[in-house]
């Protein structure tokens, strides 16, 4: 099974790899709130907002950084729909699919998990995540980008979904800076590692 997010970010993310020296650093901005902690992350990139938000907004976006198969019906309801495996096709049974929830053009995209792979652990309770994607400008030239999770209570499953999108959400944000700053991804020459939270 191949998890890589956004997203999801509420996304199905994958385990990290090494990242490249020049490569920036996620900050970690995750905090415990009254009923249910929050996973935050944030990046700077070096790009504006409206630069930034198609790669989030639009299928060719996500298949330029995050996955080579992709579909977005971006509207309320609508569905991102992603795979990591080059030979899929869009409907097959084993891709990831998040709803739309919510969006604000070039500053705000909210999803949560409507379908994970079959045989994803923990997949009963990670359809109670929701994540938000939002751009701030920062200049006419940079953006923060931040990841927010939220929906987890306490619990093993909890626990374990927490660990794993922590790992993968920070993954996800430096894959999307080295996109910004090198381009596409070669999906021919990528080898993305399984991973699934314990």
């Amino acid at each position: 099974m191949r998890w890589l997010a956004v997203v999801c970010l509420g996304l199905a993310l994958g385990a990290p790899a090494a990242a490249e020296a020049d490569a920036p650093a996620p900050k970690v901005c995750s905090q415990a709130e009254p009923g249910g902690r929050i996973l935050c992350h944030t990046i700077v990139v070096a790009a504006p907002a409206a630069e930034v938000w198609p790669l989030i907004a639009t299928a060719e976006g996500w298949q330029s950084w995050a996955a080579p198969v992709a579909a977005l019906d971006l509207r309320v309801g609508g569905l991102l729909e992603t795979s990591y495996d080059p030979s899929a096709h869009i409907g097959d049974a084993g891709n990831i699919r998040n709803r739309v929830l919510a969006f604000t053009p070039a500053r705000l995209l909210v999803i949560e998990i409507a379908d994970a792979p079959p045989g994803f652990p923990h997949a009963n309770v990670a359809r109670e995540l929701r994540t938000a994607l939002e751009l701030e400008p920062i200049g006419a030239t940079h953006t923060r980008v931040r990841v927010t999770m939220t929906g987890y209570r306490d619990g093993p499953e909890f626990d374990a979904l927490f660990a794993f999108f922590n790992r993968g959400n920070a993954f996800t944000l430096t894959k999307l800076a080295e996109r910004i700053e090198r381009g596409p991804v070669d999906w021919g020459a990528q080898h993305i590692p399984p991973a699934e939270p314990q």
